[in-house]
């Protein structure tokens, strides 16, 4: 389990309570394909509470956080809301972000102020002077508490359910932080008009390929894989394929050899190829030689960054997920 905490806490997308405490209540999940919702734009409002010099907002995990008006310095302390901050043309406000963002590739001249034990130096964050930090709703919450305490607004950007309409509003709320709500509404219409479309196009497909997702077969035995309430099972719907698993009461479970041969995947996904897990690794596995995505060698690895960080590129990840199990699809 601490291996699968380490790899998913590298993208710190979609959550596993038992990786770390939770810093705010689970959402209620909403429908993965919707309309940019009215509750995304109402999240980011702010009201005036001292006209030249700050604003109230309602973060992502319904607190009153007051941000002064004029954003100019951040610190970022997740990969998902980096890409954000960078995707809506705000990356000259960074000045430091946690050691897992690296994307986009001007990260890579940014301070890092986190370990890897996901600890940060509060030290060096209060010499920054940031005017907001941008947490996660896996942010530890006393990592939370100790930056505030430095008298620094921390505003958590996203919730534990991840959706569609989620990752618009947590867009949307970064978009009011940074003063470009107008560019934030530009790009979720777009997300969402790039969304529907691809949706469309397999909307027709004649057949759905069972496809069974690896997120970390540290064991190979016993691997990870994604179940209900799991953000890359509702991908793999909207794809138009079936997760093997998607009726495990379980965003993550981990499940055994025998269960894998017996849900008969025809496609083998493999979000783990980062970490140096190969097609023919899997091939060569001892009892896996009867699956018949094994059988005929429909192993594929995959870009994990593109669907487990809650952020623009997830439409990247639905296309990236439709090319490989419907490439007849264009």
């Amino acid at each position: 389990m601490k291996q699968l905490c380490i790899r998913l806490l590298l993208s710190l997308g979609f959550a596993l309570v038992a990786c770390t405490p939770a810093a705010t209540p689970a959402a209620t999940s909403t429908p993965v394909v919707a309309t940019v919702p009215a509750e995304a734009t109402a999240t980011a409002v702010m009201e005036m509470v001292a006209p030249a010099e700050s604003v109230t907002i309602t973060d992502g995990a319904g607190r009153s956080v007051e941000i002064p008006v004029a954003v100019t310095r951040v610190v970022s302390l997740a990969p998902s809301t980096t890409e954000i901050v960078y995707a809506l043309g705000k990356g000259d406000t960074m000045v430091a972000v946690d050691m897992f963002s690296d994307y986009p590739a001007a990260t890579a001249d940014v301070p890092k102020i986190s370990n890897p034990d996901m600890t940060y130096n509060y030290e060096q964050i209060a010499t920054l002077k940031p005017d907001v930090v941008l947490a996660a709703a896996i942010t530890s919450p006393d990592a939370i508490t100790a930056i505030e305490k430095l008298g620094i607004p921390v505003v958590v950007v996203g919730t534990f359910t991840t959706t569609m309409a989620s990752v618009q509003a947590d867009i949307a709320l970064v978009g009011a932080v940074l003063g470009v709500s107008d560019a934030a509404n530009a790009m979720n219409q777009q997300m969402q008009a790039t969304w529907d479309m691809i949706a469309a196009k397999v909307a027709g497909v004649t057949t759905k390929p069972k496809v069974f997702w690896e997120l970390d077969a540290t064991d190979p035995s016993k691997p990870y894989t994604v179940g209900k309430g799991s953000f890359i099972s509702d991908i793999i719907a909207t794809a138009g394929a079936v997760n093997v698993f998607a009726d495990v009461d379980n965003p993550y479970p981990q499940v055994s050899i025998e269960q894998v041969v017996i849900a008969a995947p025809d496609i083998i996904i493999l979000s783990d190829a980062a970490y140096g897990v190969t097609a023919e690794q899997v091939i060569a596995r001892p009892g896996w030689e009867t699956i018949p995505a094994v059988k005929s060698q429909m192993v594929y690895p995959i870009d994990d960054n593109l669907v487990s960080r809650p952020g623009p590129r997830i439409v990247d990840g639905l296309a990236a997920v439709v090319a490989i199990v419907h490439p007849e699809v264009k």
